[in-house]
């Protein structure tokens, strides 16, 4: 076999051709032959990364239907491509950790929310019972008219009568005013020093009954 060349030069190397029976093989400066087959093609170890490589490509490009990855603490990722949807399956700390905080919170804001509902609740009840007149278990439907009831305590004569709810300004309202005795023992009721808070109530002896009452009906109309 006749070479062709005696050598080729190629980026500071020279390739220089040696006798290898049929086939050229070429030296690469002083050290390490090659055949032209091997320089043209890839084969040894670079080879069977590729075909590694395509194996692990083709393994993935090939699945179908429902993927099932695992992860750490038995948490599993499902993945369903004919649903198009994913599933977190499992407990694991991270995600019970988080479980546990919310409920937590959760019942932090509960309880917060709970006993503020009840405060709120106690002031609004005082202001309605204070603004409706809701003594004694009497409503009162609206501050320009009071109706109320007053159960007198016994051993005294003369009672300060006040209104539930104090009219407002300085006029002082008509004020009428009923005894309701028990029995046959009968007081003369009369009233003065009425004012816009309340009036004093004058009986003819001290009384000795408990369940003598004031029935009252004050207006500014």
């Amino acid at each position: 076999m006749i070479s062709a060349f005696k050598h080729i030069r190629l980026s500071g190397y020279n390739l220089t051709p040696v006798a290898g029976g049929e086939k050229l093989r070429l030296g690469f400066g002083n050290s390490g032959l090659a055949y032209y087959s091997e320089l043209t093609g890839v084969s040894g170890y670079l080879q069977s990364l590729i075909n590694q490589a395509d194996a692990n490509v083709d393994s993935i490009n090939g699945l179908t239907g429902a993927i099932n990855i695992t992860g750490s603490n038995g948490v599993t990722i499902q993945v369903d491509a004919g649903l198009g949807q994913i599933t977190v399956v499992g407990n694991s700390g991270y995600f019970q950790g988080l479980v546990d905080t919310l409920t937590q919170n959760l019942a932090i804001t509960g309880n917060t929310l709970s006993t503020n509902l009840a405060t709120t609740g106690n002031i609004l009840q005082t202001n309605i019972n204070n603004f409706s007149g809701y003594v004694n278990a009497t409503y009162v439907a609206k501050t320009s008219n009071q109706v109320f009831t007053t159960t007198l305590a016994p051993g005294a004569d003369a009672y300060s009568i006040n209104y539930p709810v104090v009219f407002a300004g300085i006029t002082p309202p008509k004020v009428q005013a009923t005894l309701e005795v028990a029995g046959d023992v009968m007081y003369n009721l009369s009233i003065k020093s009425i004012s816009t808070t309340g009036y004093t109530g004058l009986l003819s002896d001290n009384v000795l009954e408990s369940d003598v009452k004031i029935h009252t009906f004050a207006s500014t109309q």
